[in-house]
């Protein structure tokens, strides 16, 4: 059982049982109704350690009696089936894109029991920090007793983030620039720890808890509008990096030019920008002849990537053009990450999530062309079927259910 760690020789007694009471509790929290036979065989521990743990947590009201479970084939006693206790306490996740917040209210099961989105007025550390107190009194209301008190809180923001100290660092010229204690401002203001993640991060750990070849070694790359960043899962870890920084490729150059104060050709624009909709715009641009014979000129306004990902699943000759052009880029920035990375799955989330058979054939394609014949086998490459808000908000709660586990208190 990913997760679980059994007693190793030479323990003191006392971390013996903090590790049992552990391994019991994260089985517990993964929502299903268990009996303590069922506990003891995925934890490995015995029958009798397993229930002096259960009614550890039974006792403080972490747990629960969930009810009897079905009899034996032999028609033998129903056993007792064991839960978290839904009402212990609740977990908040936040995604912010830029003015654009929206939040979910989890149980510590990681049970969804309320949503909630906001447009921001404007995207300023403190409007993030009011916009995220509004949207939790608002599910709080919404979910009345349900989820108990509040335990932790996570924010996902587009940046670097140091996990660390859930400070935001950024060298635009903006509200933003410097380093911003997001997180000491988020925990002044909801009234319990908080912790701040990329959202890249957040979306990576959604993809593994759901597809569990995601959590033995993947890297997602994600786009969205000037930037890009890549995360690399490990065993279910997410590499983080001691800056944080780890994953962000939207520096690095790929459509190569003169550099503005340089004569060399180091400069150049970075993935994010070269396949956003306003540059595959201007690609159609580009290309007026087609545009009168493709159904994008039929529309009467300015085609979204939506239209031009569904154009070219259908064949539209301008449509699949600007595709190829977006997937070159992408493949050369893959290409990057395969060498430094050498992941077994990349998983494209964000924009290009939807965009369909037709890119990500070609995309395999030029990835193949790029690679070979450095790497004989590249990697499994998919469009992610997760919705981008709907990951964050879930990678959150996974981000906040480990954090709130895994402090001593609860076991001691």
């Amino acid at each position: 059982m990913a997760g679980t760690s059994l007693p190793q020789a030479g323990e003191k007694p006392r971390d013996i049982k903090l590790n049992n009471r552990r391994i019991v509790l994260r089985l517990l929290a993964e929502g299903e109704k268990v009996t303590l036979g069922e506990l003891a065989a995925e934890s490995g521990l015995s029958r009798n350690t397993v229930k002096k743990c259960v009614d550890f947590f039974l006792q403080r009201g972490i747990a629960a009696d969930a009810g009897k479970g079905s009899s034996t084939s032999e028609g033998g006693k129903k056993p007792d089936m064991f839960a978290l206790e839904g009402r212990w306490g609740s977990i908040a996740s936040f995604y912010c894109c830029g003015q654009e917040l929206s939040g979910a209210l989890y149980s510590a099961a990681r049970e969804c029991l309320c949503e909630a989105q906001e447009l921001l007025p404007a995207y300023t550390p403190e409007e993030v920090v009011a916009g995220c107190g509004r949207l939790l009194k608002k599910m709080q209301a919404e979910s009345g007793s349900r989820p108990g008190p509040l335990k932790w809180a996570v924010c996902s923001i587009y940046g670097i983030v140091d996990i660390h100290t859930g400070s935001v660092l950024s060298n635009r010229q903006d509200a933003w620039n410097g380093r911003v204690p997001l997180g000491e401002m988020l925990k002044s203001a909801l009234g319990v720890p908080v912790s701040c993640c990329n959202p890249v991060r957040t979306m990576l750990l959604c993809e593994a808890d759901h597809d569990p070849a995601v959590s033995d070694n993947s890297a997602l790359v994600y786009t969205n509008g000037p930037g890009a960043m890549a995360a690399i899962i490990r065993r279910g870890t997410v590499i983080q990096g001691k800056r944080c920084v780890l994953g962000e490729i939207t520096g690095i150059p790929l459509g190569f030019s003169a550099h503005p104060a340089s004569d060399t050709a180091l400069g150049g624009d970075s993935l994010g920008y070269l396949v956003c909709r306003k540059k595959l715009l201007e690609e159609i641009a580009s290309q007026p002849i087609l545009f009168k014979a493709s159904g994008l000129s039929a529309l009467g306004r300015q085609p979204t990537l939506r239209d031009i990902f569904r154009a070219a699943s259908i064949g539209d000759k301008l449509a699949q053009a600007v595709v190829r052009y977006a997937a070159r880029w992408f493949a050369v920035s893959l290409r990057q990450l395969l060498f430094l990375a050498d992941p077994d799955i990349i998983i494209i989330q964000g924009d290009y999530a939807g965009a369909g058979d037709y890119f990500l054939s070609t995309l395999k394609q030029y990835v193949q062309s790029y690679v070979a014949p450095a790497v004989d086998v590249i990697p499994d490459i998919r469009l992610s079927a997760l919705g981008e808000t709907a990951s964050c908000l879930l990678g959150g709660a996974i981000i906040g259910a480990g954090a709130l586990f895994s402090g001593d208190e609860m076991y001691e």
